[in-house]
């Protein structure tokens, strides 16, 4: 048997749902507004911590000489660069044997 109502119950209902909507989007917002990453060139940053660059080059070219390095036990690394090619990056200590390997 239904009970008849004056419709407040489904107001409280929806007002509910839509409180708990405003508060989740207020809550889980992101904390900056999105921005369009702009990428930086590993060669014209000031300060790359213990990594230099050791050469710059395309995709498939970057990938074969990270694989020697990693060979001949050099760790590296790639970093895209604004203009689509890679900048091939090694700790400091690894400098001078990662240039004389990539001769």
């Amino acid at each position: 048997m239904a009970f008849p109502s004056d419709g407040y119950p489904e107001i409280a209902a929806v007002a509910v749902v839509v409180g708990l909507t405003v508060a989740a989007r207020w809550v889980f917002r992101p904390s900056r507004p999105n921005r369009s990453v702009q990428r930086m060139d590993a060669t014209d940053a000031r300060e790359l911590g213990l990594l230099t660059v050791v050469a710059t080059a395309d995709r498939s070219e970057a990938a074969e000489r990270r694989g020697r390095l990693a060979e001949a036990g050099i760790r590296a690394s790639t970093s895209l660069r604004s203009d689509g090619r890679y900048d091939l990056l090694v700790f400091t200590q690894d400098v001078d044997r990662a240039r004389e390997l990539l001769r």
